[in-house]
């Protein structure tokens, strides 16, 4: 028992890291990133880098449980899966191609499938789990409205008027 603990600390850890270094890479090198990151008036560099790896461990820590209680009925690992997934979409959308329309579009599908995940982890009595995932809806929530901003600044028809 507890070696197959190991082998799922050791997975999951392994998993993390290698997303986060790919998606590291791919946001870094993406031309609207270099230019945020390289502007005078970014004072939020340090913070967004600690805030980024700290995301990644969360998703470490949620990934790690939900394989504990993943089963054949239940399949928390692929809605899980999803939502990270159209999570990176969003990353990537956002940072590598100025794409707001398409990580508006990202971030309520990882919405849609992060609220399945609350919704049957509630059901399957999983409260503390479940309530990590709540923890990402609102940082999606915040996600969502920060595209819809940035889509409004960027395709609005109001910035024309002077």
């Amino acid at each position: 028992m507890k070696t197959q603990s190991k082998k799922r600390i050791t997975y999951s850890i392994i998993i993390t890291v290698l997303t986060c270094l790919v998606l590291s890479i791919i946001v870094y090198y993406g031309r609207y990133f270099q230019n945020w990151l390289n502007s005078e008036y970014n004072s939020g560099k340090w913070f967004f880098i600690i805030g980024w790896f700290l995301l990644f461990a969360y998703y470490g820590i949620c990934f790690f449980y939900l394989w504990q209680t993943n089963g054949k009925e239940r399949n928390y690992l692929f809605l899980f899966g999803i939502q990270f997934i159209a999570f990176a979409v969003y990353i990537i959308s956002i940072y590598c191609f100025s794409a707001y329309i398409l990580a508006s579009i990202s971030i309520v599908l990882s919405l849609i499938s992060s609220f399945w995940l609350a919704i049957k982890l509630f059901k399957n009595k999983q409260y503390v789990l479940m309530s990590m995932i709540i923890a990402l809806i609102l940082f999606y929530f915040y996600c969502l409205l920060c595209g819809i901003l940035y889509c409004s600044m960027e395709y609005g028809g109001w910035k024309d008027y002077k």
